[in-house]
């Protein structure tokens, strides 16, 4: 059985492998409104996809990035210089059971405790010019909303309205495009990823 620490560690799990492979590129990606840290981030691309966790665990899995390309990224494992990673899980809890949503519904945002039956994270990552985080800039939301408008197979529509540890407020919206392969990067998180420009 699931206790409260495993359910927000499986969902860390993917917001830790995102933000180290994600990169973007795509039409209409989504968009960021307000800063972290003072910084501005643009979104290129966004991916989703439904995942499994350990222990047959399952959650929606979407990344924002400032850089083209994401899905094809995250299968190479290759992360860029600079790049600004937005990571967002959503998933319905019942009995400290993770599923993956089926029907759009709001999400509050879930740090640890009892979970909500409709639990979320949302985390922001930087790098820097060698590709490795800057964890002082890195940034979680503490309360809030993340909102599933449609799904269609692994492509999780939505918006989200939250407040971050850092004090800062973001709004933004995602319309990502399919990647299972998020899968693969997950269960694949202690390889290391290819730093190019």
């Amino acid at each position: 059985m699931w206790s409260k620490y495993a359910i927000t560690a499986g969902m860390r799990s993917i917001l830790l492998v995102l933000s180290i492979v994600a990169a973007c590129g795509g039409d209409d990606a989504g968009a960021v409104s307000g800063t972290v840290h003072g910084t501005g981030i643009s979104v290129e691309d966004s991916i989703s996809a439904s995942v499994m966790l350990a222990n047959n665990q399952h959650a929606a899995a979407i990344a924002l990035t400032s850089t083209g390309a994401a899905c094809t990224e995250v299968t190479n494992r290759v992360t860029h210089p600079s790049e600004k990673v937005v990571v967002i899980t959503v998933a319905d809890v019942a009995n400290l059971t993770l599923t993956t949503p089926t029907a759009p519904g709001t999400y509050s945002i879930y740090q640890g405790g009892s979970a909500p039956p409709k639990a979320a994270t949302l985390k922001v990552t930087f790098s820097d010019l060698n590709c490795a985080d800057i964890a002082n800039m890195d940034s979680s939301a503490t309360t809030g909303t993340v909102t599933l408008s449609s799904i269609s197979g692994n492509a999780f529509d939505g918006s989200f309205d939250v407040v971050m540890d850092s004090g800062d407020h973001l709004k933004g919206s995602f319309h990502p495009m399919e990647c299972p392969q998020i899968q693969s990067a997950i269960d694949n998180q202690g390889s290391a990823a290819s730093c190019q420009p």
